[in-house]
Parts: structure tokens; C-alpha cells; sequence
């Protein structure tokens, strides 16, 4: 501090003052002085400025390059004592002098180009963050006597090997079920916590119900088991609903969800995004589940089914985990969707986070994002021609397969696609946090079948089929009305018949001389099967012809028939002249394929037994070149998931069971499901996951052992209650310590699900197509089976938190006034009360009588006494509005009290 000298004139005027004689200025000087001191915060009060918000900003904004994941230039700015030491520019600060500390000159250096947080990796520091800065290191850079540099963040727990820890001991040895129980009570007891007793059986009959089968049981059913008196009554249960096929569709869409499922869509008939077809990929994970095949080998199905099962078409629907991802205009989205959604869905990893620079939390460095790029770069999609239906764009099995083999990998500078870096090829790989062994890749030698799937067996089978059926129909259609066109349509259908006989034949001929080449089978042998398949394709090309011939004669026949038509009806000269033009085209066609009969030889179709999935990178609406389907495979992806997969590998497991036990706990054990990383939540009960990821692995990864285990526990088995849990209330509020069951919003298919189960409408057939957004109304499909896409979601699912379809690896559970309107306005609801009333009035004895049967088919429980007043004094109200009259013979009050109750907050809860 600069005291005045005698004669100087102060640096701060006071207006308000008149002018001082020079001991006052001095006096006043010192004044100033004393005022600014307790402006500024004493040391004391900046070290917690640093702990409370400069060293938070800079581990978001600098920590990456300068901490324990990177230290670039050997700088480290994660502690007080780091800046100081500095790297190889000298010390990051000079403690009581901003001016002089190279990290003041770095933050707010003007130039973007130098400036630090590097433009793109960070926003610069706001001024009023600089000026907090300067101020801290003003006041000598204090800092916490024991502050602790960041962590190796190899040693991240999520990183570490997994290990199965010991199940605990536990002094409330009457409550604990399994061991799941003994993790949790260890921290009841330590908090002091009191787990919620058990709750009526009704309670536990309908969680079950729900939690295994999506569906609510029937009164008759939760009669039949709260009377059962066996003491194993509740294993029982669990067993019979982990066998009934309708677990696996229950289960299938929580996986729909965190495997991003989408059916395909676009720009009005379009083709944009997610492969065609993708039900196959639905009905492949419901029935997985129900045949309980581990997740070990679902996953591995699902990256690399056409690796492993390359003749498998149940196993090769797998794949349409990574079609779904098919982008038809830009190949750089649709690996940045893969590679994000690989990471995130499997590995819980942000490793979409390293596209544009090196992780900034996670030790990800940018070129790993490449690796795992690479491993997916060589992949297209198909459809494979499924058994019995002959034409792909109507049904097919989308699936993927390497047809790029020689495409590089390049680093993106900054992400930009348009800035590879060509200077070095970027190899598949895993990031060195994760590789407990080195990743061996080798090519796969497919079989004829996989790369000629015109082979299978049942393809030329199938399209013999189709032909002839057409014939029976055309032949049909002509019997009940005849006409030129309607004998044309027969005609063509035969030369159908036999175009597909002649190529079928010219097929397998050429098959048998191949294959006899590749057995070095003798010369004269070898001679006589390719002058047979000479001949053969010789006759399956003049068909060809003679079915082009015959398709264009149909034409001309068809539009004649138009003309005719249009002269009866007197159409304006205009119509006439359109038609005519038409027809004048059609006689063209006629010509041109009369002239092709006698064309040379060339070679003739095949019958396909699986189509590409074309994409239009070269030019938009026009699709690339195919360039055929090769006979040897990359091995990336298998490999990879055979990585993914291997029980050394430490988040797989984790994240799997993460997931179960979120969905059936109604909170995840790790609250930031796809992010395991050090950004992400720690476990609140890491002991408990570990242990559950061990049980699954060591289980075969079987899915139904760790449903038996979270379902047996006492922590499943819990009340939702808040009766009597204040000490517990008090010192966990938010029930992390997992003192009681936390009650679950229905999710948005159960819902509408429950409704249709308890009308007895709900439609138990299990797969195929999935039902059109105009027929849903209509349905009485589960809704599993709706038409789910990034254009088409169904509008009382989504009022309802449907998944979204681009990522949604935890659903939210709203509570909105829009979802009371839509259960009273949906026309199912409505019709469904209707039916449930109309089944439960007649043994009903009373209105008393009918509201504890309306209760115990809704909520599946007797109504409380209040319950009962309040719906009786309903009744009476809505008996004395005049249109009280019957509706589907049933009295409209009864009908509205079943109505009403399907938006109680018990219908759409489970407690």
C-alpha cells in the first residue's frame, strides 16, 4: 500500500467533501486504503474461492490437457503446488503477482489461435471468472494445506478389474433373503436406516406381474395366489412368470430402449434412416430372452452374427443392432451413431466424446475414437430373402455385412470430416485402459452360402413359389372377370413360371460346375456340366426375354382397357390424349422388347437371394454402385465383441446388470447409465454391483438367474410406505441407502397394455410386422408391436414418456394433466371400461359390491372405506344426469366409475 505523501493530492476524490488540508489527505488515504482491503477477500476467504469455483473451472476447462489424464507442455494445473512448480515454460502463476503469471496471459490471450482453453476444447473464461483468477493469485495463491492432485484415472473404479467381493455379514439375519440383502443391510446399518417391512402379498402378486410380464394379473389369478397356502408360493410365482413367452416381450423393449430400436423411416416414400424390415431384430431379442440365451452371446449375435453365424438367419436378425443405424446420405453419421451407441449401450463409455479431441475426463485419447471407428468402417446392410416370401421389399432379414474390405480409417482433425488426416491409416483397437490382452483380428473365409445367398436352399424354392402362386391368382382373378388384360395377366403370370424354371435350372448348373472346378473334378467331366450350364443359361435368358415380351403386351392390354373405359364415361379430350400417350409408349415397349429376343446370348438374372441396402453417398437419389457381396469377412467386429464379451473385460457386466437392476428397483445402482466414466455417477452400492456382475457371469451371463436373485431379495420385496419411516425418511430423504421400495411410474406400453389384459381384448399374438401408425387406434397388439420411429410414435405412448428413438437408455417418468386426458379420452380406454364393467355387474350384489370388483381388477386390491364413500356419492351423482341411461347393456355410472379408476394413481403406479 502506496501512503500519500503530504502534498499529494488523493487518488480516490470525494466529491462530497471540500478540499482537505494534507494530513487530512492523508488521513483519507489511509481510509481508502482500509476500504479496499475489506473489499478484497482476506487469504482465508480465497482459499475457498479456489476449492468452491476456480479449481472446479479449471478441471472443466483445463484438467484434460493439463491433470492427471495429459500433461501437455509438462504443465499440471490440478493443484495449487502444480501451477506453481509449472511445466516447460516455467510456473503456471507467481503467487501475489497476476500480471506476471503465465496462466493470466494464456486465459485472456486476444489471438483464439493461442489463447487457452484451445478454441473448440473449451469456452474462454468469462471476465468476471478472469477477474477471480487474477484476485486469487493476488492474494498468494492460497490453497488447502492437503489438497490432493487428481487421481490416475486408470485407476477409476469402473476401469479396475472386476472382482468379486465377499458377501458381508449381517446382524439383521431376519430380514436378508439372499445376498443381495447382506450389501444392503451393511449400509442400513451403518446409516442407521430401517428397511420398510413387506408389504400385503396383493402388492408384491401385482409388482411381479408387472416387473416380469408387463402386465397386470387378472382378478381371478391374484385370487387363486393370495389363497395358495404354500410356503413357496412367491418361487413359484416368479418361476411360472420368468416361463411365460410374454416376459420375453416385456424385457425385449426395455433392451428396445437402450439398443436404440427403430423401425425405418424417411422423407415421405423415402428411405432415410434404420434398415427396412427391423421387426426381425425385435422378434430375434424377444425370443433370446425367452429361450434365456446369455448376454454374453446376445451381444456377440448382435455385432458380429454374419462373423460367427454366417449360414444362421435366426441368429444373423442379431445384427440389426447395427442396421438400425443405417444412414442411406452420409456414411460419417452413420459410424458416428454406431461408435457412439456401441460405447455408450455396451460399455457405458461417452466415446462419442473423443470425435473432435482426446476425452476430456476420461483416458480416451482422440485417435482411440478412430480405433473403435475402424473396427465398423468395412460394414453395409442387406436384406436377406427370408423362406416362403419372394419379394424383399416386402419382408426380408436386415442384416449387416463387411462389403467395404479396403476403406482406411482416418483421423478427423477437430472431427471435421472434411479434414482427414491421410498422413497414417488409423487400425481398429480398444482403448490401452481397457486391452488386457493384445486384440487378435483375423479374416473370416465365409461360406458359398453367405456370399452366394441365391445358394440357400430355400431360395429358389421360395421364388418358384411365388410365380406359381401369382399364376393361381391371375388365373382366379380372370375366371370371375374376364377381359384382355385379365388373360394378358395370365399369360405373363405362366411365362413367370417359366422364366424363374429356366433360370432355377441355369443356376444350379452353373453351381454344379463350379463347385466340380473347385474339386478339380476330371476334364471330361468338368466339359459336360459347363456345356450343360451353357445351355441351361441360354434358355433362362430367352425366358427373361420372353417375360419382357409378355409384361409389355400386359401393358398394352391395361391401358386399352383404360382407353375403353374412358370412352364409356365420356372423358374430355384431354384424359383421351393422356391415355393415348400412354398407350403409344406401351406399344414402344412392345417393339423394344420384341427386338431384344434376338440379342446375343449374355447371361441371364439371378434369382436373388438377398438385396443390398443402397446408399447415395456418390450422389443424392441415386444409388451407389454394388459392388457384390464378398467372400471373406474383415473378423473385426467379431473380435470385438469377443473383447466386450470376455469376463476380464470390466464394464460389460456392470452395465448389464446396471440396467436390469435399475428397471426393476426403479433406480439404477449407477445413476448415469451409459456413462460409467469419471464424469458419471459412482455406485452408490459398487460392492452390490460387483458381486451382481460376478453372479451373471458366472451364471453364463443368463439374464432369468439374475431376475431370480434381485426379485428373491428382501431389498425387491421392501413396502413403498412412508408409514412409519421417519428416522429412516429423516436421514435418507432421497432412499440411496435402499430403505424402502421406491414406487414406479408405468411406463408408457404397460399402460395402455394393462387397460387392453384387463378388458380381455389385449391380443396375445407374438411377433411379425409391426402395426401402421393409421391401424394403431385399431389394434389390440401389444405395444411392442406399434411402428416406432424417429417420425411415427404414437401419440398416447408418448404423452405417456415412450422411449425416444434416437437414445433413451433411461425413460423419464412424468407426471403430466395431458396423461389424466388422454386415459379419459382414448378411445380404448373408454371401450375397455365398457367391457370390464359389462363382465363384473352381473355377480356383482350392489353397488358396494361392484366397487370392490372394479378395484380389485384395476389396482388389484379392496378399495379403503374412504374409497368406497367417495365412489358410491360418484354413482349416485352421475345416476342423476340424464343421459345415465345403459351403454352395451351396462348402466354408464358403472361404466364411468371402472373409467375413472383407470386414471387412479394406483393404476398407473407400481408400489
Amino acid at each position: 500500500m502506496n501512503v500519500l505523501a503530504p502534498d499529494a493530492t488523493p487518488s480516490r476524490e470525494l466529491p462530497w467533501l471540500p478540499r482537505q488540508s494534507a494530513h487530512a489527505a492523508v488521513a483519507i488515504a489511509f481510509a481508502w486504503a482500509a476500504v479496499a482491503a475489506a473489499a478484497e477477500p482476506a487469504a482465508g476467504d480465497q482459499a475457498a474461492i479456489y476449492s468452491e469455483k476456480i479449481r472446479p473451472l479449471l478441471a472443466e476447462r483445463c484438467f484434460s490437457c493439463h491433470g492427471s489424464l495429459a500433461q501437455e507442455a509438462g504443465l499440471r494445473l490440478d493443484t495449487a503446488a502444480l501451477m506453481i512448480q509449472g511445466g516447460d515454460s516455467g510456473p503456471a502463476v507467481a503467487k501475489g503477482d497476476p500480471d506476471a503469471s503465465l496462466i493470466v496471459d494464456r486465459t485472456n490471450d486476444p489471438d483464439p489461435a493461442s489463447r487457452m482453453p484451445p478454441e473448440g476444447e473449451g469456452e474462454p473464461l468469462s471476465p468476471e471468472q478472469f477477474e477471480m483468477l487474477r484476485a486469487w493469485i493476488a492474494a498468494g495463491c492460497p490453497a488447502p494445506p492437503d489438497e490432493k492432485p487428481e487421481a490416475d484415472p486408470r485407476d477409476h473404479w469402473a476401469f479396475r478389474s472386476r472382482v468379486r467381493p465377499p458377501v458381508p455379514p449381517v446382524v439383521n439375519t431376519g430380514w436378508a433373503k439372499n445376498p443381495i440383502d447382506a450389501f444392503v443391510a451393511t449400509r442400513h446399518e451403518q446409516a442407521g436406516v430401517v428397511p420398510q417391512p413387506e408389504p400385503p402379498r396383493h402388492v408384491l402378486v401385482r409388482r411381479l406381474f408387472i416387473d416380469l410380464i408387463g402386465l397386470p394379473p387378472q382378478p381371478e389369478e391374484l385370487a387363486a395366489i393370495e389363497a395358495d397356502p404354500s410356503l413357496d408360493w412367491y418361487e413359484a410365482l416368479v418361476e411360472r412368470l420368468l416361463a411365460d413367452p410374454r416376459h420375453g416381450e416385456r424385457w425385449a423393449r426395455h433392451w428396445m430402449d437402450v439398443w436404440r430400436y427403430s423401425d425405418w423411416w424417411g422423407l415421405e416414400e423415402k428411405h432415410r434412416y434404420s434398415a427396412k424390415n427391423m421387426w426381425h431384430f425385435r422378434d430375434w431379442i424377444v425370443e433370446s430372452l425367452n429361450a434365456d440365451v446369455g448376454y454374453d452371446e446376445m451381444v456377440r449375435q448382435m455385432l458380429a452374427a454374419d462373423e460367427l453365424y454366417p449360414e444362421n438367419l435366426d441368429k444373423l436378425r442379431a445384427t440389426g443392432f447395427l442396421a438400425r443405424n443405417w444412414y442411406v446420405y452420409n456414411r460419417d453419421h452413420w459410424m458416428e451413431d454406431t461408435v457412439e451407441h456401441v460405447g455408450k449401450g455396451l460399455l457405458g463409455l461417452t466415446m462419442n466424446c473423443a470425435k473432435c479431441h482426446s476425452h476430456k475426463y476420461d483416458p480416451i485419447p482422440q485417435a482411440d475414437y478412430y480405433r473403435m471407428r475402424a473396427f465398423f468402417e468395412p460394414h453395409l446392410v442387406r436384406q436377406d430373402l427370408v423362406p416362403g416370401e419372394g419379394d424383399m421389399a416386402r419382408d426380408g432379414v436386415p442384416r449387416v455385412y463387411d462389403g467395404r474390405l479396403e476403406d482406411p480409417t482416418y483421423l478427423f482433425v477437430r472431427g471435421n470430416a472434411g479434414s482427414p488426416d491421410k498422413s497414417r491409416t488409423i487400425e481398429p483397437g480398444v482403448p490401452a485402459v481397457l486391452e488386457f490382452e493384445e486384440l487378435s483380428i483375423e479374416p473370416v473365409l465365409l461360406p458359398k452360402a453367405a456370399f452366394q445367398p441365391e445358394r440357400r436352399g430355400w431360395v429358389i424354392d421360395t421364388h418358384l413359389a411365388a410365380a406359381r402362386h401369382s399364376l393361381d391368382a391371375r388365373q382366379e382373378a380372370a375366371g370371375k372377370k374376364p377381359s384382355p388384360f385379365t388373360a394378358q395377366a395370365v399369360a405373363v403370370a405362366k411365362t413367370r413360371v417359366y422364366d424363374v424354371e429356366c433360370r432355377a435350372a441355369a443356376m444350379r448348373a452353373k453351381w454344379a460346375a463350379d463347385d466340380a472346378a473347385e474339386t478339380e473334378a476330371a476334364d471330361s467331366v468338368l466339359e459336360g456340366l459347363r456345356a450343360a450350364a451353357l445351355t441351361a443359361n441360354e434358355a433362362a435368358v430367352k425366358a427373361e426375354r420372353e417375360l419382357a415380351v409378355a409384361r409389355a403386351w400386359s401393358r398394352v392390354a391395361e391401358v386399352n382397357e383404360k382407353l375403353q373405359a374412358a370412352f364409356e364415361e365420356k372423358k374430355d379430350a384431354a384424359s383421351l390424349a393422356a391415355i393415348g400417350r400412354n398407350l403409344d409408349a406401351a406399344r414402344e415397349a412392345v417393339e423394344k422388347a420384341q427386338k431384344a429376343l434376338d440379342a446375343p446370348i449374355g447371361q441371364h438374372t439371378q434369382l436373388p437371394g438377398a438385396a443390398w441396402a443402397a446408399t447415395n453417398y456418390v450422389k443424392a437419389n441415386e444409388d451407389d454402385p454394388f459392388t457384390g457381396f464378398p467372400e471373406t469377412s474383415t473378423g473385426r467386429r467379431s473380435a470385438l465383441a469377443r473383447w466386450i464379451t470376455d469376463p476380464r473385460n470390466p464394464l460389460a457386466a456392470r452395465v448389464a446388470v446396471n440396467h436390469v437392476w435399475a428397471r426393476h428397483l426403479g433406480k439404477p445402482l449407477v445413476a448415469t447409465v451409459f456413462d460409467f466414466g469419471r464424469k458419471g455417477a459412482t455406485a452408490s452400492h459398487p460392492e452390490l454391483l460387483d458381486w451382481l456382475a460376478s453372479e451373471l457371469v458366472e451364471h453364463r451371463w443368463s439374464m432369468k438367474h439374475l431376475h431370480r436373485l434381485i426379485v428373491g431379495s428382501a431389498a425387491y420385496r421392501m413396502g413403498s410406505s412412508l408409514a412409519n419411516a421417519g428416522r429412516s425418511a429423516a436421514i435418507d430423504p432421497d432412499n440411496k441407502l435402499l430403505w424402502r421400495r421406491e414406487p414406479i411410474r408405468l411406463e408408457a406400453q404397460v399402460v395402455r397394455d394393462a387397460v387392453l389384459a384387463l378388458a380381455g381384448t389385449l391380443d396375445p399374438a407374438l411377433g411379425g410386422p409391426p402395426v401402421p401408425k393409421d391401424e394403431q387406434e385399431a389394434s389390440r397388439r401389444r405395444s411392442l408391436y406399434f411402428w416406432h420411429s424417429g417420425i411415427s410414435r404414437n401419440r398416447f405412448l408418448a404423452t405417456f414418456d415412450d422411449a425416444m428413438v434416437n437414445e433413451c437408455y433411461r425413460r423419464e417418468q412424468s407426471v403430466v394433466p395431458q396423461q389424466a386426458l388422454a386415459l379419459v379420452n382414448a378411445g380404448f380406454v373408454r371401450d375397455s371400461a365398457a367391457a370390464i364393467a359389462a363382465r363384473i355387474a352381473p355377480r356383482a350384489a350392489g353397488d358396494e359390491a361392484f366397487v370392490d370388483e372394479a378395484f380389485a381388477t384395476i389396482v388389484g386390491r379392496k378399495p379403503t372405506a374412504d374409497e368406497v364413500t367417495a365412489c358410491m356419492a360418484a354413482m349416485a351423482e352421475w345416476r342423476a344426469l340424464p343421459e345415465a341411461r345403459t351403454e352395451a347393456s351396462v348402466e354408464r355410472p358403472l361404466v364411468n366409475l371402472v373409467w375413472s379408476l383407470f386414471s387412479y394413481n394406483d393404476f398407473v403406479t407400481v408400489r
